[in-house]
């Protein structure tokens, strides 16, 4: 399944989950958790506590932050099995907060369409700079509590 969307293997699993708590320490200090990661896309859960603000609702750098991390995954999965040496930022994002979270919540974001995956990787062999588009979101309650429309860039490290 090399280099293409689908669901992960445990060792996968695994992986991203010390790349997204321990290699990247906001993760765990957020204590978020893969809940799912299969054909659909990747599901992130992270409890309330750790994410509070003065209201005693999700902080808004919390739930983009974990919204970011959820669109980073998947392109960053997507390189680990084409086995591409690049980096992955995110580019540019815009938010929209749509209802305040009062408790634990979920963030879902899709796997890209084939067509873009397959755009991503010629951009990025070609120029050494691919570009993905994703929109995670926060799910509490049932509901969608916030959107985001982030851009990520791949960058080849041998062109760089």
């Amino acid at each position: 399944m090399t280099g293409v969307a689908g669901p992960a293997t445990p060792s996968e699993c695994d992986w991203l989950v010390d790349v997204l708590t321990r290699q990247i320490p906001l993760g765990g200090n957020m204590q978020l958790s893969i809940a799912r990661l299969d054909a659909r896309g990747i599901e992130l859960h992270a409890p309330l506590a750790p994410n509070v603000n003065d209201k005693g609702t999700a902080f808004g750098g919390a739930l983009v932050s974990l919204m970011i991390l959820a669109g980073w995954s998947l392109p960053r999965l997507l390189l680990r099995r084409a086995d591409l040496a690049a980096d992955l930022v995110i580019g540019r994002c815009e938010v929209r907060f749509v209802a305040p979270v009062e408790a634990g919540f979920a963030v879902h974001c899709d796997w890209p369409d084939t067509a873009a995956i397959g755009d991503f990787f010629d951009q990025l062999r070609a120029r050494g700079r691919g570009k993905l588009d994703l929109a995670p979101r926060i799910v509490a309650a049932g509901e969608v509590a916030a959107t985001l429309s982030a851009r990520y860039a791949g960058l080849d490290k041998r062109k760089m």
